[in-house]
């Protein structure tokens, strides 16, 4: 390959909502410009990247996994099915390998810091030490999530795996407007007519904001191909990193909001309409199930004519 970078520049709307919440439970914000701005931490972006479903598929193997709980969600459970070793043995040769890659956490049964191994690289390098081979640490091929956003093992520095992907922190395009949603929840069992009050059962308060992010992320193609060392699977990698950047936020291909179609309020006026809500709707052969009575709603809102609402599309 001859480009040594690979950059994304996306503009994403999001509808009323608190997608990062910081330590108080608000959206997390930053200041940028002399204003107030919405932001999309680097770390939660990239925990959706590689967690969409169109990066495994991409990709053709599944993600990586990052966990204290190793030994006994993984080690253990590999080394009694596969290996056929008995439960003692098996915690003994679990045990004696994770302590090379983290120390113990206070349960003693879990490492002090999460580790983040794909299962193929995982059970080779627990094979390799099993056998006494002093090589141990350089088997295995990484993950591709791992290749893309790196490993840092403090107590097993030998392992660790330089970032190939840098994702910045996304932020508003415009200055920050936060609100305050007051909420309840209705407690369906209580009954008035028995002298019960009609009060929620539960009450609260929750910061939220709509806002347009722009986001920017970059891959080094030579750091991604050292890291994985295949071609053709560093160019899956790449693929796979941007159709998932784009799909991280969707929570599913069906239902798809349209917020944006909206951005300016239609309706009428004294001299006609104004923009149509039809008109703004996305064509798209994934909403024709109700694209036909979503417009025929905004049109009769919009004051417009029933008799000509389509019911269907063929876009």
């Amino acid at each position: 390959m001859n480009a040594k970078t690979v950059e994304l520049h996306l503009l994403q709307s999001f509808p009323p909502s608190c997608l990062n919440r910081d330590g108080n439970n608000s959206p997390k914000d930053c200041t940028f410009g002399d204003a107030r701005r919405a932001r999309i931490s680097s770390q939660c972006l990239k925990r959706a990247i590689r967690q969409a479903e169109s990066f495994a598929q991409t990709v053709g193997e599944e993600i990586a996994t990052r966990s204290k709980q190793m030994r006994d969600k993984k080690l253990v459970p590999y080394l009694t099915k596969t290996k056929s070793l008995n439960q003692q043995d098996a915690e003994k040769v679990a045990d004696e390998f994770r302590r090379l890659l983290a120390s113990d956490d206070k349960k003693g049964t879990s490492t002090s810091v999460g580790l983040y191994f794909g299962d193929a690289e995982l059970y080779s390098l627990l094979d390799a030490f099993r056998a006494g081979d002093k090589k141990w640490k350089e088997k295995g091929r990484k993950s591709a999530d791992v290749a893309l956003f790196g490993r840092m093992l403090a107590e097993a520095t030998d392992l660790g795996v330089d970032a190939a992907a840098q994702v910045a922190h996304a932020i508003s395009t415009h200055k920050l407007s936060q609100e305050m949603d007051y909420w309840t929840a209705a407690d369906d069992l209580k009954k008035r007519s028995e002298g019960e009050d009609a009060g929620a059962g539960m009450l609260g308060t929750a910061e939220f904001n709509a806002s347009v992010f722009y986001r920017y992320a970059c891959v080094s193609l030579p750091v991604l191909q050292g890291n994985l060392g295949d071609e053709s699977m560093t160019k899956k990698t790449v693929e796979g990193f941007l159709r998932a950047s784009f799909d991280a936020h969707r929570e599913a291909e069906w239902p798809r909001a349209i917020h944006p179609a909206f951005l300016r309020p239609g309706g009428r006026k004294e001299e006609g309409h104004a923009t149509e809500p039809q008109q703004r709707f996305p064509r798209s052969r994934a909403l024709d199930k109700w694209q036909g009575a979503w417009i025929h709603i905004c049109r009769s809102h919009a004051g417009a004519p029933q008799a000509n609402a389509r019911h269907g599309s063929s876009g």
